[in-house]
């Protein structure tokens, strides 16, 4: 069998008698020589061979040892054909498994199997490397499309938050003004009631003193149905309470219309604990339906520089994901605190509840992924706050253990490197 001339091939041969039966079979290949192993690993070290046909019986290193070292010192990927004594099959079998391409016998030197074997051995070569170059290629197009699909979900997560962001802020932003008219003018009329009910109780003051005991006794008769003694004393107390409640329904409303700016692009310095305070009494009425307990334990912080509508997201989330993973009756705190150097301030939202399990701490950041019943959550609301933090050049961590609480940690630099002069 005839080869090309184009075929460079590494006879691995120490026998004078064994070289001249070679060059008679293998005519048209361009045939090299060498007397050892290491003389061959030279070689393969100098220049590239097509092929490499390897007696297994060599002075120094044996042919195993030196498959061994083509496939693993020098990661050459060249077709080796081993030719071993009679009788070595079971040898040879083992070398096939070693890197070897295929085996030939020493009787069979002097015929065209020798030549059929070295061309067969680089034909299944070059299927190989094919094979793996396509092996390559799809496992390359696979890592794409996963990226590409990684891509388009987070794409979907943030249109779909957005869009949601944009709506509640748009119907927080409605009923904070519809709570607003009708506060205004209670708050007037109440300073106005204020003012005419101490004129008017003390005009009846007046009339009590001036006809002492000739009252009139179905005047008196409709004071003691009123018991108007304690209804004057305990006016200040009523007004004084309705005030209050006003304050604290203003408040409500004030962080309503915090909220209607969720998707402000802006950043600028704000006072982080102000924000929790905010975000606190959004989800109270969330923490009183489950009996829950909720605290929070501010430190004095340096103000940050950050996207105030978006530290309230995060907030919002972490609080409406701890409500909704906590039993009845559980303790949930929200504290801050910042580093010596004030150049950090954290968030820490923490709860007694169940925890969360070692299998599927690693998804809890992931787009989609939620352990809620359906219709309960997206499992957006802990990734786009993991992304909320990232965008910040801060971070968000989590510590949990099963049966003993999990804590979220959002930490901030208190100002971003991109906004410092």
């Amino acid at each position: 069998m005839i080869g090309t001339h184009a075929t460079r091939l590494l006879i691995v041969e120490d026998s004078p008698s064994d070289r001249r039966i070679y060059r008679r079979t293998l005519q048209g290949f361009d045939i090299h020589f060498a007397g050892s192993g290491e003389a061959a690993l030279e070689s393969l070290r100098r220049e590239p061979f097509d092929a490499v046909v390897l007696d297994f019986d060599l002075p120094g290193l044996d042919g195993a040892q030196v498959l061994g070292m083509i496939r693993d010192g020098l990661k050459l990927d060249v077709p080796v054909v081993v030719v071993t004594g009679g009788g070595s099959e079971d040898l040879a079998v083992g070398l096939l498994k070693l890197g070897a391409h295929d085996y030939v016998t020493k009787d069979l030197l002097p015929t065209p199997r020798v030549a059929a074997a070295v061309l067969g051995a680089m034909d299944r070569h070059r299927l190989d490397r094919a094979h793996r170059d396509a092996e390559e290629a799809l496992r390359r197009r696979n890592v794409e499309l996963e990226q590409a699909l990684r891509q388009l979900k987070e794409a979907q997560a943030q249109l779909i938050q957005g869009e949601k962001m944009a709506s509640l802020g748009q119907l927080v932003a409605g009923v904070a003004h519809e709570i607003n008219n009708p506060l205004s003018y209670v708050a007037n009329n109440l300073v106005v009631l204020d003012r005419d009910v101490r004129d008017v109780a003390a005009i009846m003051a007046a009339y009590r003193a001036h006809f002492g005991d000739a009252i009139p006794a179905p005047i008196r008769e409709a004071e003691g149905r009123v018991d108007l003694p304690y209804t004057l004393a305990n006016l200040d107390r009523l007004l004084r309470s309705s005030r209050q409640g006003l304050d604290r329904v203003g408040k409500i409303v004030a962080g309503l219309r915090d909220f209607s700016r969720l998707d402000e692009g802006h950043r600028k310095l704000i006072d982080p604990n102000e924000a929790v305070r905010t975000t606190v009494e959004m989800v109270r009425h969330q923490a009183r339906l489950k009996d829950a307990e909720l605290t929070i334990d501010l430190l004095p912080l340096p103000k940050i520089w950050c996207n105030p509508g978006k530290l309230n997201q995060v907030l919002l989330n972490l609080l409406i994901n701890v409500l909704q993973a906590v039993g009845r009756g559980a303790r949930i705190v929200v504290a801050t605190s910042a580093n010596s150097e004030d150049s950090e301030v954290s968030f820490r939202v923490s709860d007694d509840g169940p925890g969360i399990p070692e299998a599927i701490r690693g998804k809890v950041f992931d787009p989609f992924f939620t352990t809620k019943p359906q219709g309960v959550g997206t499992g957006l609301g802990l990734w786009i706050s993991f992304c909320i933090a990232a965008e910040h050049q801060g971070r968000l961590e989590l510590d949990t253990e099963v049966g003993q609480g999990t804590t979220f940690t959002l930490v901030l630099p208190t100002r971003l490197p991109s906004d410092i002069p």
